[in-house]
This record gives C-alpha cells, structure tokens and sequence, in this order.
C-alpha cells in the first residue's frame, strides 16, 4: 500500500487549523504520516500543531510557493496530498483517490469540492474532465486542481522540477504545469474538500493575485513552453499556447480594471493595452480593457 504524506503550510492559521487537522486524522485509509511547516507564524499555529502526531518543521515566513517547495522535499510518502490550514477534508478522500491511483496508475488525482464563503454561501465546484483528457486539460485553460484535493506522487515532482519559492499565489497551478509534461492525471468527479474563501486567503486577493498569474506566465511558463510541449504535436501546441495568451491577457485586464478603481488610470491604460495585444480577441479581455480605456 502507496504511503501517503498529508502536507500542510500554515501561516497564522490558528482559527482554522485544528478543524483541518481532525479532517485529516479522520481518514479511513490508513498508511499517511502528516507533516506541518508553520512559516513563521506569529499567532498559536504551533502550539495547535503540537496538540497532533505530526511532523513539525518551521521556517521564518517565506510564502505558500516556498512552503510547498520545502514540504515537497520533506516529505516521506510516495504520494503527497496537501491541505490547506483553512480547508477540510470529507473522511474517504484519501481512500478514494489512493484506490483511483493504484487502479489507474496517475500521477496526479484531484477531486471536486465546495466553496465556503464567510457570509455562509456554499457554491459547489463541480468540473467535467472527460478520462481521455490529457494532463494539460486539468489546467488550461485555467486551473482546475483545487490544491487541497490533489494527490500526486513526489517522485514525479522532483523529477519535474518541483515548485518555486516566488510563487506566493498560484503556487499550485505552476507546480501542476511542470507535471504534466508526460505524466497522467485523473479527475474524479466527487466532492471530497471544503475550500474555505476568506476574507484574507490569498485566492482572493484581487490586484495581487492576477499579478501572481502573470509573473507565473511570463516569467516561469512561458519560457519553458519548448521543453514542456515538446511531446506534443504542432497543432496541440497552437492550441495550448493560445490558451496561455489568453490567461495573460485576462490577468493584464484584471489588473487595469483594479488600477483604475484605485485612480492610477495612466498605469490602468498602459495595462489595458498589454492586455489588448496579448489576446485581442478574448471577450473578456476586450471588454475589462475597452472600459478601462473609454473612461
């Protein structure tokens, strides 16, 4: 039986951890040890930690994209599954993906959720990946591997090159990008994670976050786009690659349309038009930029 390492980096998560903590010591499949990195926390993230049979490291904070890079390296399993300080487990995930694993030989297996906001919605994320699809159609044309429902194996990371440290946001879509280059991933299509969107989570970090997917893009994707596409075929590439300009382009115009509402419309235009170039004809593209230079 595959061991599993349960991996999780927190940062001031006090309010939450324990509850994601028992999510994870709930789990019916039973070889996985659970390794801790607090980076840095300056709340009682710690002592919570201490109150659980896990493997506690520390550092001083450094960042999600650091965390996941050093608990990649730390870890013991032959497979990782992480968890975020804020989300929650439903008892079988493990049990369920690792059977999918071993039946099915993937690399990397994610699994659907709900979306928890603070005003007590609860939107389900289902996704539609059809068995045959290649690992490239998990994330593009956007990510669709929701972090704390992913389990992948580590050896396949490493190899690929594991994630990087300046990726605060998005770290998880860029370490998905490096896997998927001739290895095999599998969606299952049930509600195994609740992903909590807070207030201060970095998936909701406006400005911020579409700046993390262009800094991905343009300075780690795209330059890597020959040796990570070199298996494919030309066309699939043009398909591919078009993707990718648009995600730039509607991360360029999301950081416009965030400009202008702060009133630095000069430095709005000039991202407006970036984004223009990028993907001209991506409707979403065309009208955040269009309202940003017509105003």
């Amino acid at each position: 039986m595959p061991r599993v390492t349960v991996a999780l980096a927190v940062y001031n998560g006090a309010a939450t951890l324990r509850e994601a903590l028992e999510t994870v010591f709930a789990q019916t499949y039973p070889d996985y040890d659970v390794l801790v990195l607090d980076d840095g926390s300056t709340d009682d993230s710690v002592k919570i930690a201490e109150e659980f049979p896990v493997r506690l490291i520390k550092q001083p904070n450094a960042g999600l994209g650091a965390g996941r890079k050093r608990l990649t390296e730390e870890a013991t399993g032959d497979y990782i599954a992480f968890i975020d300080h804020d989300d929650f487990w439903l008892p079988q995930k493990l049990e369920l993906q690792m059977a999918d694993i071993e039946s099915g030989g993937f690399d990397l297996v994610h699994a659907d959720g709900w979306y928890i906001y603070e005003d007590g919605r609860e939107v389900p994320r289902d996704w539609s990946i059809p068995s045959i699809s290649r690992a490239w159609d998990h994330i593009l044309p956007s990510n669709r591997v929701i972090a704390s429902s992913a389990v992948y194996r580590r050896e396949a990371m490493l190899a690929a090159g594991n994630f990087v440290a300046d990726t605060v946001r998005c770290s998880d879509w860029y370490g998905w990008m490096l896997l998927a280059p001739g290895n095999r991933f599998h969606h299952r299509p049930e509600k195994l994670v609740r992903y909590n969107v807070l207030s201060t989570s970095l998936a909701n970090a406006g400005y911020r976050f579409h700046a993390a997917q262009l800094h991905i893009l343009e300075n780690h994707f795209v330059p890597k786009l020959p040796t990570l596409m070199a298996d494919l075929a030309a066309s699939e590439q043009r398909t591919y690659r078009k993707m990718i300009q648009q995600n730039i382009g509607i991360a360029l115009s999301g950081m416009a349309r965030h400009k202008r509402a702060a009133g630095e419309k000069k430095e709005a235009r000039a991202l407006a038009l970036r984004a223009l170039k990028a993907s001209p004809t991506t409707p979403k593209v065309l009208t955040r930029s269009l309202s940003v230079l017509l105003t």
